[in-house]
């Protein structure tokens, strides 16, 4: 089930360039991780727990929904994962830049079952040969009680899918580290234990892809913004 919420007032977005000069106008998909939580400074499995923002994550939110707003974003259909530190994330671009929010469980990271909460070293010196699996990214490895990163991959392209932008259109997703990996791979058609190593579509805290598309076609990414975070790392917000 989703949720849809909507602010009581927004901008009227400006005209793009393309089509002020009279060119087919992209559509624009941003993929947003949601900011850093405690769990994340502690170097714990996160997947479906219940977690807030911490205060470096708040500040990462609006560093990211700024960055969104000084590019020009206005008024989109914001997607987001119903876990709390996607939410908050979310809003924070909402109050920035204006849009409609939809949640949905379908965005949720990872279930690591038994992992979730558990220190990543931790689960690597009790679990060697599983966690060589996941570490390797398997996408058919699945943790106790937990779920694999093909089923991800299905549960959140699908829920995407129906949402690809249309010229001149602009969908924000907010989710997760794996989820974010997950859906790229079946965004952009790529194997998902081939790009695992690579690190490609790895996402800092807060940080973001862009995807834009012609013709229902990707034909630019920009994955993994991060330059306007980098001064709160530096001060330890």
């Amino acid at each position: 089930m989703t949720q849809d919420t909507s602010p009581s007032d927004s901008s009227t977005p400006d005209s793009s360039i393309s089509e002020q000069a009279g060119l087919p106008q992209a559509g624009t998909l941003i993929l947003i991780r949601h900011g850093r939580t405690a769990l994340n400074a502690q170097s714990r499995f996160q997947g479906q727990t219940d977690t807030p923002l911490d205060a470096t994550g708040q500040a990462q939110a609006r560093a990211t929904a700024q960055r969104l707003r000084d590019e020009g974003v206005r008024d989109p259909l914001i997607l987001t994962s119903d876990l709390p530190r996607a939410v908050q994330t979310a809003e924070a671009v909402r109050a920035a830049v204006g849009g409609r929010l939809q949640t949905t469980p379908a965005l949720r990271e990872m279930a690591f079952g038994e992992w979730d909460q558990q220190g990543i070293e931790d689960i690597e010196a009790r679990f060697p040969e599983e966690f060589g699996r996941f570490r390797d990214g398997d996408p058919s490895f699945t943790c106790p009680g937990g779920e694999c990163g093909s089923d991800v991959a299905d549960r959140a392209y699908a829920a995407v899918e129906s949402h690809l932008p249309t010229p001149g259109e602009t969908v924000v997703v907010v989710a997760h580290q794996l989820t974010i990996f997950a859906l790229l791979t079946r965004l952009l058609g790529e194997d998902y234990q081939t790009v695992w190593p690579t690190y490609r579509f790895n996402h800092a805290n807060a940080a973001f892809s862009r995807l834009s598309y012609q013709g229902g076609q990707v034909v630019s990414a920009e994955l993994g913004v991060h330059d306007h975070l980098d001064h709160l790392t530096a001060a330890r917000v």
